[in-house]
């Protein structure tokens, strides 16, 4: 056998076995992996941004699932209204809440961490983030809000997170704890008019697999999971626009991140939809790429503009 042979057997092989997994995981996986975080007593979820779209759907689909629930918003009276939402779909849960906006810059995130110490929190899902959607150019934005881009979207989980770990470290020493960071397509892609958002979301996507790397360096004292979520459009309050293959709506798109929790990868896809088209995307020419992507943007900002006056 030659080495072109080989080397063409090799790549064959290697694509069977890309597509074979493609298959396993968004056709026949197991449902109910998340099941493995209902452990101990009275287990709890906590997501934050779960007022509105993905957030508010995973709190719900999680606590109708039999979790506990800690729900994160930063406007009280869409707040308290979303607990007693929750609390309608089942009798025998609990459901706290704290209120804090995401983009301050005075946050007490040990004061936070502190008073949900004791609760047995097996799920930690940051999945607060969002930007402006207005089609300035990036020295027409304040400081202010660039600073905001950055905080609500890269710092806030990263120091929510960093107050929690030492009551997760020891939560998952007796059974499974596993931190989400659900991140953005916008990742790796350079999209016009919001460049601080991709780089924040680039920053999300890098850090649970150094987290991992980080809470494995000594072995024995910390079995906390963590996992990157990729996710793409997904129609919401922020998103007004009909669904299609590619863009779920936000109840649909949580039943599949439930779907993919407990399965041991570090980074997911969960939706067909959106792996199918990340798989086109990344398969397009530079130049077709950044085409594009501006038709792209200049449906987000219409989107946003519309939003905006709904408001």
């Amino acid at each position: 056998m030659g080495l072109f042979t080989l080397i063409g057997t090799a790549i064959f092989l290697y694509y069977i076995l890309k597509l074979a997994d493609f298959v396993r995981f968004y056709f026949f996986r197991p449902s109910d992996e998340y099941k493995k975080y209902q452990q101990g007593p009275q287990p709890y979820a906590l997501i934050t941004g779960a007022t509105d779209g993905i957030g508010k759907s995973l709190a719900k689909n999680l606590y109708q699932k039999g979790f506990n629930v800690i729900i994160h918003g930063r406007n009280e009276k869409k707040l308290m209204a979303t607990v007693e939402e929750i609390k309608a779909l089942r009798e025998d849960g609990t459901v706290e809440s704290f209120l804090v906006d995401a983009t301050s810059s005075s946050i007490d995130f040990a004061g936070i961490a502190k008073r949900f110490n004791d609760l047995n929190i097996t799920l930690f899902i940051n999945n607060v983030g969002g930007t402006y959607l207005e089609a300035k150019r990036f020295e027409e934005w304040s400081e202010g809000d660039h600073l905001a881009v950055i905080r609500g979207n890269a710092l806030f989980p990263t120091f929510l997170t960093r107050a929690f770990l030492p009551s997760l470290r020891k939560t998952s020493l007796s059974h499974p704890v596993l931190v989400v960071f659900n991140g953005s397509f916008s990742a790796e892609l350079a999209i016009p008019r919001i460049p601080l958002y991709t780089a924040s979301k680039a920053f999300i996507q890098r850090l649970p697999s150094s987290l991992r790397a980080d809470e494995r360096f000594i072995a024995g004292e910390s079995n906390i999971e963590f996992m990157y979520v990729h996710t793409g459009t997904v129609q919401s309050n922020n998103i007004i626009a009909s669904t299609t293959f590619a863009r779920p709506t936000s109840d649909e798109y949580a039943t599949h991140i439930v779907k993919a929790l407990g399965g041991g990868r570090v980074e997911v896809v969960p939706y067909v939809g959106h792996q199918i088209g990340l798989m086109f995307i990344r398969a397009l020419p530079e130049l077709l790429l950044q085409r594009f992507l501006k038709e792209e943007a200049k449906g987000l900002f219409i989107i946003g503009t519309k939003k905006s006056k709904k408001e």
